[in-house]
């Protein structure tokens, strides 16, 4: 018994199928559904867009009222801090007072204490020191111009100089540093207890003023501001004072 096998021909099979898919994929793409389920999504991306806009005010002078505002209750917290601050303060002295009249503290206590008030810059300081001019040059060099000018680095390296020669209290422009004081640049300005100040710099510090004056003078500190100042680049003068006074910490913002 013999059984017809029909060869099946695998290249006209695959050439059939090609020709199902072409057709297949030209109808669905002239097929009036396609573009409606297309205009469906366009519609509901655009829908999403306008419900997620930024509320960013439309007009200049909306956005400068924003901005004033803001700007008000910055200074009125500013206000606050600073009045917080000197309340905290004349507190600490009165109890303190009252503590010294009583005899309920030591003598070595008491050293202590001044010793910390000093730290947190809590008090009002005189004596003899040095005062120190900083500030920006004149000459200016192509291509260094960066070296005319006074920068935040320049400070912290002569202030962390006046600390290490035994400075007792050190000011910038009058203000107050304490332990947590930073000195950083903010654009063109020099950020000190978050109060802003541009040049001239002066830097107060009390202590001894020989020993102040020896290490500020020594040739192997602060070279590259020493360098920058011969060339004129920047300025910076050092003056031995017998009376210095240094006002206590005002607290954060307390210049704006």
């Amino acid at each position: 018994m013999k059984i017809n096998l029909k060869r099946v021909d695998l290249k006209k099979l695959k050439d059939l199928d090609k020709e199902k898919v072409s057709q297949a994929f030209q109808k669905a793409v002239y097929s009036p559904y396609l573009y409606l389920i297309l205009g469906l999504f366009v519609g509901l991306l655009v829908t999403t867009q306008f419900k997620t806009q930024s509320n960013r005010p439309l007009t200049p002078v909306l956005f400068y009222g924003q901005l004033q505002d803001d700007k008000n209750a910055f200074e009125q917290k500013q206000n606050d801090l600073s009045s917080q601050v000197k309340t905290l303060q004349t507190e600490v002295k009165t109890k303190e007072n009252d503590l010294v009249n009583k005899n309920i503290v030591s003598t070595t206590m008491l050293n202590d204490l001044s010793d910390q008030e000093m730290i947190f810059g809590a008090t009002n300081v005189s004596g003899q020191g040095v005062a120190i001019t900083l500030s920006d040059g004149e000459m200016q060099i192509k291509d260094e111009e960066t070296k005319s000018l006074a920068h935040a680095a320049d400070l912290r390296d002569i202030v962390n100089l006046l600390w290490y020669a035994g400075a007792e209290a050190i000011s910038i422009n009058d203000e107050r540093l304490i332990y947590n004081t930073s000195i950083d640049c903010i654009v063109s300005t020099i950020m000190i207890n978050s109060n802003n100040y541009a040049p001239p710099f002066t830097i107060k510090a009390i202590g001894n003023e020989d020993d102040l004056s020896n290490v500020i003078n020594s040739s192997r500190k602060l070279v590259d501001i020493k360098k920058r100042a011969d060339k004129k680049q920047i300025v910076f003068n050092l003056q031995a004072q017998n009376n210095i006074t240094i006002n206590k910490y005002s607290g954060p913002y307390s210049k704006q």
